[in-house]
């Protein structure tokens, strides 16, 4: 009887331990804050800055294909290098992150980098 009794009075602190603590939501989604596309190419740097996921889907690529690589000082060297730089602002919970990838790429393949760095990054950052 008495094990019986102490059996009980165990059972009840632990249910009781158990209700009182408090559960952490580890589900918490990832949400957007903001990005931007820095392209480097012959020492001129420029910065887009995308203030939703749609428009960073959207314009991303399509800054990275109309980039104009005719007028170019290394068309005597035969080397046309590109760097793209995206980086990612999410916040989880109350907590900000900021996720960022950098390339060099040669011109011809800037557009197609670009889109496979842009959906990584995506992927890392909201998981």
């Amino acid at each position: 009887m008495k094990n019986l009794v102490f059996g009980l009075i165990a059972i009840v602190f632990f249910v009781f331990n158990g209700i009182a603590q408090e559960k952490s939501d580890l589900n918490q989604k990832a949400e957007f804050r903001s990005a931007s596309l820095i392209t480097t190419y012959e020492k001129e740097v420029t910065e887009y800055k995308f203030l939703s996921l749609a428009e960073l889907n959207e314009e991303a690529d399509q800054i990275i294909q109309e980039f104009d690589f005719d007028n170019s000082q290394n068309t005597k060297q035969n080397t046309c290098e590109i760097t793209i730089e995206i980086k990612v602002e999410v916040t989880i919970g109350i907590s900000k992150a900021f996720v960022s990838g950098l390339i060099t790429s040669c011109c011809n393949d800037a557009a197609s980098s670009a889109k496979r760095l842009k959906a990584m990054l995506l992927m890392a950052a909201m998981g």
